[in-house]
């Protein structure tokens, strides 16, 4: 059984009658296309159910737009909820993210993910790090990938981390609680 071939720039291009570097303009908000002729570039792209080939244009921009989050017992609140956070941050950014989840916080473990995700041309990688392991991990990995440790574990100072720091914020708590009149 033959696929449908997939509808294409030059495709949209045809049926809004204009070039399919017009196209690219209008996907990109390039600022000097009419809004006349963006309108009718966007009515194509909706009539013809067009989706932008992410891979044709990582090969063009030499850019993936895409993130790499390195998962550690995302089943858990605080790890699910970061995942959860950097997604969404990430969206806002325009960024797709790939997650690769690991059962040990062992080195090896973590270099394996990060490989998985480097092979799919990863802009950079958000390791969820609740231990120091996981950012000394983090220090083998090739510098022409941007590596970033989140979570509780200090790690490695040679590579950025964002540190929750939880005695902290269970003192506020435990202060705020205490100056609204609750007591133990």
């Amino acid at each position: 059984m033959n696929r449908p071939r997939a509808t294409v720039m030059r495709d949209v291009a045809r049926l809004a009658g204009v070039s399919h570097q017009t196209v690219s303009r209008v996907l990109n908000n390039h600022p000097n296309v009419r809004q006349e002729t963006r309108d009718r570039v966007v009515q194509a792209m909706e009539a013809l159910n067009y989706r932008r080939n992410l891979a044709a244009r990582t090969l063009v921009t030499r850019r993936s737009g895409a993130l790499g989050i390195v998962g550690f017992e995302s089943t858990l609140f605080g790890p699910a909820s970061m995942l959860y956070a950097i997604e969404e941050a990430a969206r806002a950014a325009g960024y797709f993210v790939s997650v690769a989840t690991v059962r040990s916080l062992d080195r090896q473990s973590v270099l394996d993910a990060v490989d998985r995700l480097a092979q799919q041309s990863v802009e950079g990688i958000i390791a969820i790090s609740p231990k120091p392991a996981v950012t000394h991990a983090l220090v083998q990995v090739a510098p022409v990938l941007a590596c970033v440790g989140v979570g509780g574990g200090a790690g490695d100072d040679s590579v950025p981390t964002v540190r929750v720091d939880n005695r902290v914020g269970a003192a506020l708590a435990t202060r705020h609680l205490l100056d609204l009149g609750h007591a133990t």
